[in-house]
């Protein structure tokens, strides 16, 4: 009798057989679509805002360029056609890094020589060869950007010395632009009491 269901069993085995790898096919394809799914919800898209630097003196094509975060003072130099003949970066830092409105300017060999070119307040005068001493901000008439000021321009704020003018510079490096004078505070050392004192000299 029991042979009789023999080929019966072996119906039914091999089909419960094919329903369960239909089944285990198509669940483990839903969760596959699931995790990408879920992956493609948590992406975050990066925009860079870009910005526009002025690059003077000494180069082959001044002139306005636009640059994004990251990029340096190098960049900006070889943006601009490079060096002329007469170009000479001995008194510039190279990796700095660009911010916007920033002017960068390239002194050529009689500049260094002399150490007497008139530039713009707002150039960075962070300079290792030369000093330059006509690019003292006026407080009176004008206000320092601290986005842009160099070593030099930062200590002519009361409370400000070497150290701290290094650590703005620095904090200005690492996270980008000052968005308005109050984040200056976020620097260890500069309290309310220094702010107060420099807050009608600074601006952004």
């Amino acid at each position: 009798m029991l042979n009789n269901f023999k080929p019966y069993l072996i119906i039914i085995l091999v089909g419960c057989t094919i329903i369960i790898i239909f089944l285990s096919y198509f669940f483990i394809d839903r969760e596959e679509e699931i995790f990408i799914a879920n992956e493609e919800t948590t992406t975050t898209t990066i925009i860079n805002k870009n910005f526009f630097v002025d690059v003077k003196g000494a180069v082959k094509k001044p002139g306005v360029y636009e640059f994004k975060n990251g990029n340096r003072v190098i960049d900006a130099i070889n943006k601009s056609g490079g060096l002329t003949s007469s170009g000479n970066t001995s008194n510039i830092n190279l990796s700095k890094k660009l911010n916007s409105e920033m002017v960068v300017y390239v002194y050529n060999n009689k500049e260094i020589k002399e150490g007497s070119k008139s530039i713009a307040c707002n150039t960075t005068c962070d300079c290792e060869t030369i000093k330059v001493n006509n690019c003292v901000e006026n407080l009176i008439n004008n206000k320092i950007n601290i986005n842009t000021a160099s070593i030099t321009e930062l200590q002519t704020l009361s409370g400000i010395g070497e150290a701290k003018a290094n650590d703005i510079i620095k904090y200005r490096d690492e996270y980008g632009q000052f968005n308005n004078i109050e984040e200056l505070k976020n620097i260890s050392g500069i309290g309310d009491a220094i702010f107060e004192k420099i807050k009608e000299y600074i601006t952004v």
